[in-house]
């Protein structure tokens, strides 16, 4: 039996901090986290550098060069801002400290990960697995959870700071250090099991799965089947490495019978991104006809979470894909699409008031932020888990945390 090779102590051959490669490094971020890794040319990032592409070759080979250089960049910051110490408080402030810093390119460390080669992609597990043992060491440090919650509840606290690259929500640096240390401070708390809220007594439908391409004939069989093995292989793989051919195979056509439904694969995409908005705002409009006015804030508001995590867990591939990939989108769909993410946003974040204590009243921008890292919560650690029924009640309960504060 052989072993696994050790994972890597640093990224390999990153740039030097200062440098030129590290100045591009910077700049090919925020292009990348922008516009996905597929839709980005080495001229975007020429341009926003005002240079020639020529001039980037001199320093990056090519644009995987520059991708990576840009994840090692990232990701080697937050190492360095976690190594030394075994504070909670100090590491919540250190890593939501560069969060902020790299803002509008923080969301490339989460979403684009995939396109990395597998040994890159090693030393980007090796420093995730080194900066939430130091998360975990503190938790313990802090003494008020069992020893078994100590890796969920680091990963939660990772989440909900890595949230606030999702987002443009306006915070001061000194009132988003301090939500995440209160948050942080909930999460360290919780103990496995123990769930922080009465499970609500509302009953509700399950969600609805898509379309089983089986109990449809012909042509909507084949559009349906098409896009269901579109999400799969967008998910797995990247939108830039999947064919149309491979698309068919999986639903037993040939390339050129897709062609009658999608004019081509961003077509596809853009109808697998359409299908998971859908779902949601369906969940959110069924959650709403089932609780009116009368009800209990915090009850209605642990129903939707509840909902959220099972859709979570029975469609994670779909959404995923439906927060990756917006920048592949063309730039009409893309602005569709956000407008719906946002009313979604902002019937979350009204239950969030609602539901807060007599006497401690939530404004709009900390509740849009706690429902950000809430549902940032459930994704990554349901990523994590591979989407496994048994991380459901575990991520529910953190989410919950994150969502209503103690």
């Amino acid at each position: 039996m052989t072993s696994s090779p050790p994972l890597p102590t640093r990224f390999p051959d990153a740039p030097p901090p200062g440098s030129r490669r590290a100045e591009i490094a910077l700049a090919a971020a925020e292009e990348f986290t922008r516009r996905g890794y597929h839709a980005t040319r080495v001229e975007h990032i020429a341009d926003r550098l005002a240079v020639t592409p020529g001039a980037l070759y001199r320093y990056v080979p090519g644009k995987y060069a520059m991708f990576r250089d840009a994840v090692a960049t990232l990701v080697g910051e937050l190492d360095a801002a976690t190594s030394g110490s075994d504070d909670l408080d100090h590491l919540v402030d250190s890593v939501t400290r560069a969060t902020l810093t790299h803002r509008s390119r923080a969301a490339l460390y989460r979403w684009q990960i995939r396109y990395l080669t597998p040994e890159d992609r090693a030393a980007v597990v090796a420093a995730d697995i080194r900066i939430r043992q130091r998360f975990s060491d503190a938790i313990r440090g802090h003494g008020a959870v069992a020893r078994t919650g100590t890796r969920g509840a680091a990963g939660a606290i990772l989440a909900c700071i890595a949230s606030l690259g999702h987002h443009r929500i306006e915070v001061t640096e000194a009132g988003a250090v301090a939500l995440m240390q209160s948050i942080a401070a909930d999460l360290a708390g919780s103990t496995p099991g123990v769930r922080s809220t009465p499970t609500p007594r509302a009953e509700h439908p399950p969600a609805p799965g898509p379309t089983a391409p089986d109990r449809l004939r012909g042509g909507a069989a084949t559009r349906e089947g098409a896009i269901t093995a579109a999400i799969a292989r967008f998910h797995s793989s990247g939108y830039d490495e999947v064919t149309m051919e491979a698309i068919g195979a999986d639903v037993g056509v040939a390339a050129s019978a897709l062609y009658r439904h999608f004019p081509g694969k961003s077509a596809l995409l853009t109808a697998a991104v359409d299908r998971t908005a859908t779902l949601v705002s369906d969940l959110l409009d069924r959650h709403a006809a089932l609780h009116g006015s009368g009800d209990d804030p915090a009850r209605a508001l642990v129903d939707l979470l509840d909902q959220y995590v099972s859709i979570s867990f029975s469609h994670g591939p779909e959404l995923m894909l439906y927060h990756s990939e917006l920048g592949t989108l063309d730039p009409d769909d893309r602005r569709r699409i956000r407008r719906s993410q946002l009313r979604q946003l902002e019937r979350w974040a009204g239950l969030v008031r609602e539901a807060a204590p007599a006497g401690s009243a939530v404004d709009d921008a900390t509740a849009r932020i706690r429902v950000h890292a809430a549902l940032a919560v459930v994704l990554d650690g349901g990523q994590g888990s591979g989407f496994h029924p048994s991380a459901t009640a575990r991520l529910g309960e953190l989410a919950r945390l994150t969502l209503l504060s103690r």
